[in-house]
């Protein structure tokens, strides 16, 4: 019967969760810490996703640029063949301008499509960064940083 109480008072001594004030304070120090190095790992990743969007963007300048020079040309040579419709070398030329035309104005409406899923990438991790900061800020205020000497 004594061994019953005491392990009775055991158990019931036990299961109450009673923690250190210096544990609970540690424990949200490594949240802190945790949450600060993903906030540094995404603003890192924003930095590379931006360094991205400045190499896009000049892929879509060029590419737009070489589409519209394409585009220009079959209208030239449409134009040429319109004047003389019996012209086989023109024809050919013709067709040939506008394939190239076509093919350029993939590869641009491509680089674009990459820069728009770039920009949502960037918004996302802008998103996530945000929070990040919202939770610091929400846990530097309910906790007294002491550092370990």
């Amino acid at each position: 019967m004594c061994f019953l109480g005491a392990s009775l008072t055991f158990s019931s001594a036990c299961s109450k969760k009673t923690v250190n004030p210096e544990v609970q304070r540690l424990q949200s120090q490594q949240q802190l810490l945790d949450l600060n190095s993903k906030l540094n790992k995404l603003n890192l990743s924003l930095e590379k996703q931006l360094e991205k969007v400045k190499s896009l963007v000049a892929d879509v300048d060029k590419a737009n640029e070489k589409a519209n020079k394409s585009a220009d040309e079959a209208k030239k040579r449409a134009a040429k063949l319109t004047k003389n419709p019996g012209d086989a070398k023109l024809a050919k030329q013709s067709e040939r301008a506008s394939d190239k035309a076509g093919k350029d104005a993939k590869k641009a409406v491509k680089i674009n499509a990459k820069l728009e899923d770039v920009n949502k990438e960037i918004k996302k991790t802008q998103k996530e960064i945000s929070a990040i900061e919202a939770t610091l800020s929400e846990l530097n205020s309910k906790i007294d940083y002491v550092p370990n000497q």
